[in-house]
C-alpha cells in the first residue's frame, strides 16, 4: 500500500452551475463540513457568493468550457491537482453519508465508485456501417472507436467510469497526460456534436496515458471491508430503493438519510414553471454559442488525429 494521504493533500471537488445545481452544492458543503471538518471542497461555480458563510468551501470563479457542461468536471480534477495530491469528485446533487474522502487511502490513479467495461455501452457494428444517420448512442459508438483507433488503445480494454462520483490521486504526470487527452476527446465528441460521455472519455484518456482504473468496492480487497454505496448519496444510485420502498439493504439511519436527502432534493428542483421554461431556453442558446464557437474554431478539423 502506497504511503498515506494526510488530509491536508486531499480535497472534494464538485462544479456548481445554474441556480439549482449551486443550491444543492450548498448542502452538500455542510455535509462535508459536518462530516469532513477538516477537508476543504472546492467548486468551480458561477455564483461564489452562494458560498461565502460555508467555511469548508474553496469557490472558484468558474465559466463554461465545454458545450454540454458536462465535461467541464475535468476543469474541477486540473484546479485541484494544482495543490492537491488527490481529489474526490462529486456531483453537486451527492450527499455525504459518512466520510468519502477518508475513507479510502486513495491509490494512485482513478478510484471510481462505480465502472464497468467500456464495450457494454457499445453498439453492434453493422449498426454503424448501415448508411442511415445514426442516432446519438451509435453516432457516440462510432466516434469512441475512431478515438480509440486512432490513440491505438483497445475498446476491450478500456473502462467506463461512472462520472458522478470518482477520486483521482497523482501518479508521476499521468494525470497531466489524461487530462490532456480527455480534453482532446472532448472537443472531437463535441465538434460531432455529442456533448456527453464524460465516462467514455475518461476511460479511453486513462487507458492511452496509462493511468489505472481501480473498483471502489473490489479494488481495495486488502483493506478487507466491502463498501458498496451507502456512503454517499445519489438520486439515481438509490432511485430504485426508494421507488420500490425496498430498502432492505440499507440500515435504518441510512435509509432515513436517504429519504430525506430525497425530499430535500426534490424541493429544491421543484420550480416554477415560467422559470423551468426560461431556464431551458437560456440553456438552449448557451449550449448553441458554446457549440458555434467549438465548431468555428475547428472548422478546418475532420479526424481526432487532428485535435491532438
Amino acid at each position: 500500500m502506497d504511503k498515506n494521504i494526510s488530509k491536508n493533500q486531499l480535497c472534494y471537488t464538485s462544479l456548481a452551475i445554474g441556480y439549482e445545481y449551486n443550491k444543492y452544492a450548498q448542502q452538500l458543503a455542510k455535509d462535508i463540513n459536518q462530516l469532513s471538518p477538516s477537508i476543504p471542497i472546492v467548486i468551480l461555480t458561477d455564483r461564489q457568493g452562494f458560498f461565502y458563510e460555508e467555511h469548508s468551501v474553496i469557490a472558484v470563479k468558474h465559466k463554461v468550457k465545454s458545450v454540454g457542461v458536462f465535461h467541464d468536471k475535468l476543469c474541477c480534477i486540473e484546479k485541484c491537482l494544482e495543490n492537491y495530491d488527490c481529489c474526490v469528485y462529486i456531483d453537486a446533487d451527492c450527499r455525504l453519508i459518512k466520510n468519502l474522502a477518508m475513507s479510502r487511502n486513495w491509490k494512485p490513479g482513478i478510484t471510481a465508485k462505480t465502472c464497468w467495461d467500456l464495450t457494454k455501452h457499445m453498439v453492434p457494428s453493422n449498426v454503424l456501417h448501415e448508411g442511415k444517420k445514426l442516432d446519438r448512442k451509435a453516432l457516440r459508438c462510432r466516434l469512441t472507436y475512431e478515438v480509440a483507433k486512432e490513440l491505438q488503445v483497445s475498446v476491450e480494454q478500456c473502462k467506463f467510469v461512472y462520472e458522478g462520483i470518482f477520486a483521482i490521486r497523482k501518479d508521476n504526470g499521468k494525470e497531466v497526460e489524461f487530462l490532456k487527452i480527455w480534453k482532446q476527446i472532448r472537443d472531437y465528441f463535441e465538434f460531432n456534436g455529442v456533448f456527453d460521455g464524460e465516462g467514455v472519455a475518461i476511460g479511453l484518456a486513462a487507458s492511452k496515458a496509462l493511468l489505472k482504473i481501480h473498483h471502489y468496492n473490489n479494488g481495495y480487497l486488502e483493506e478487507g471491508v466491502e463498501q458498496k454505496i451507502k456512503d454517499v448519496y445519489k438520486d439515481k444510485l438509490f432511485y430504485k430503493l426508494l421507488i420500490h420502498n425496498n430498502s432492505e439493504n440499507l440500515s435504518d439511519v441510512v435509509r432515513d438519510k436517504v429519504l430525506k436527502f430525497d425530499q430535500q432534493r426534490r424541493k429544491i428542483a421543484q420550480l416554477p414553471l415560467w422559470l423551468k421554461i426560461l431556464k431551458r431556453l437560456f440553456n438552449f442558446l448557451k449550449k448553441k454559442l458554446r457549440l458555434m464557437k467549438i465548431k468555428f474554431k475547428n472548422y478546418h478539423k475532420s479526424k481526432f488525429s487532428e485535435f491532438l
